[in-house]
This record gives C-alpha cells, structure tokens and sequence, in this order.
C-alpha cells in the first residue's frame, strides 16, 4: 500500500498550519481589520493605548504592525512618529522594511510599538532581538498581541484547519513565554493590560459601541481577551563604580548634618562671645 496519500495529506496540513510572511498578506489582512470585528479591535486597542501609554517619554516613536491606522500613532505624544511595513498599498509607511532587518541604528527609538508584528513573523524571536536592538537603553517597548486563551486564540487552530483565512494565521504566544524572551533581552516588565472580549464575528454596531459583557470584563480587568499588551522598559547599563560619599561635598561646604537636617557651623572666637553677652 502507497504512503504517497497520506504523506500528501500531512503536508497539506502542515501547510495550512504553517505561519506566512506579513508580506505576502497584507491585502487580505486589511480587508479584514476593515471588518466589524477588524475596526472593533482596533478601537479597543487604540483605547488601551490613549489610556495608558500617551505620556511615555522619548522624541522618536516608531510602530510595527498590520495596518497603516493613523490613529494608532496619534495615541502617543511624541514629535516623531513613523510606521515600517513590509509591503505598501496606500503609500503611508516611512519605509518598506522586513521586521528582521530594520533599517535603522542600534538604540535610536526612544518607544516602539509591535502592533500584532511578532505572532503574523515567521520568527517572532528574530522581530523581537531586532526591536531590542533598535530601542535605546531606557525606552519603552509595547506589545500587542493576540491571546491564546481569547477567543482569536481558541478560534485559531480550527478556522486555520477549515478555512485559508490570513487573519488565523499567526503564531499563538504565551505571556509568560514573551516575558521571558523580554527578560533575556534585557527588558523589564512595567505593565500588562488586556482588552476585546467578544467572539471574532461580524456583527452590526459591534464597532461603535460596548456591550454590558465588554463593561463588566474591563471593570475586573478580566484576563481572557482577545488580545493582551505589554509595556516593558530596556534596562540601562550600569559599570561598577565606587561607593558614593554624599555627605563628604557638604562638609566641605561648611555645613552638618543632624537628624537628616543640615544647618550652618559657625565658629565664634572667644572675643566675639564676650562682645555678643556684653562683656569687656
């Protein structure tokens, strides 16, 4: 009997499951954030970052991601803001660049965002080094990316088995496994947000307006949304130095320290004491 059937059958499964370039998908991909559920997503994604992350500090503000949403962008504060994408359709990205080689020098992006750029990589640890490499020591990194305990993630493996959908096909992240690779590469976790707890239907004034079920999960910050975010901070550098003397400055000075207060010495002479009581 012929394996050929069956080998043929394995790859085809492999195939469907396998993760393709962004590139190769990005029409398909804004059609779908063009969708009820795309422009629902992005608005609570957009709400988290308004909310939370508008003041973060730095002058250049650079966005990875699916789209060439304006408004991501314009969530944050910074004079310069500007979006890579791997292929371009409405000419509205800085550059055309792949994620794992990004044209610019080491540590010169005070914030990046990864919208959704590391799960839709053939290697999401590749995107990951090359986005460390680019942020400067003290800036911030945000990342946004799809739950796989969500509904988008639980969704994932059966739509991609039954369907050739773009959307689908992406590479399910754990937290825990992103804090890692964030922790190895000298990031340090300040916050995790979560957001979108509806199914990923199509449904009329889904994008509009919020549901009782979509209040109550954000009240209780409720873990198990579509999609999870993390701000996380590059450490800076440090040498090893010498121990510190703060005190020795301010005796030079003329000063003391009692009780953490520091108060002038002054030194009166014997004559200037007698003058002061009256005394010849």
């Amino acid at each position: 009997m012929s394996l050929t059937p069956f080998r043929r059958a394995g790859e085809s499964l492999f195939n469907r499951l396998k993760v393709k370039d962004l590139g190769s998908s990005t029409e398909e991909i804004r059609r779908w954030l063009d969708s009820d559920f795309g422009r629902y997503l992005l608005r609570h994604e957009r709400r988290v970052l308004r909310e939370k992350f508008p003041q973060l500090p730095g002058y250049r503000m650079l966005r990875l991601g699916l789209s060439d949403d304006i408004e991501t962008l314009d969530s944050f504060n910074q004079i310069h803001r500007f979006s890579l994408h791997p292929s371009e359709l409405n000419a509205s990205h800085a550059a055309l660049s792949s994620y794992m080689e990004l044209p610019l020098m080491s540590a010169t992006i005070d914030v990046m965002l990864l919208h959704h750029a590391i799960e839709f990589s053939t290697s999401p640890k590749a995107v990951l080094a090359e986005a460390s490499r680019v942020v400067m020591p003290g800036g911030s990194l945000l990342l946004c990316l799809f739950n796989p305990c969500g509904p988008m993630g639980i969704a994932k493996y059966p739509m991609q088995l039954c369907s050739k959908q773009a959307q689908f096909s992406f590479h399910n992240l754990r937290m825990a496994r992103v804090i890692d690779w964030l922790s190895l590469l000298n990031f340090h976790v300040v916050q995790i947000e979560h957001g979108a707890y509806h199914l990923p239907l199509n449904s009329p004034g889904l994008a509009e307006r919020d549901s009782r079920w979509e209040r109550l999960c954000q009240k209780i910050r409720f873990p198990l949304g579509n999609f999870y975010m993390i701000h996380a901070v590059k450490r800076v550098p440090r040498g090893i130095t010498g121990p510190a003397s703060p005190w020795r400055a301010a005796a030079k000075n003329g000063y003391g320290v009692s009780n953490g207060i520091k108060r002038a010495i002054h030194k009166n002479t014997d004559s200037e004491t007698n003058k002061l009581k009256g005394r010849p």
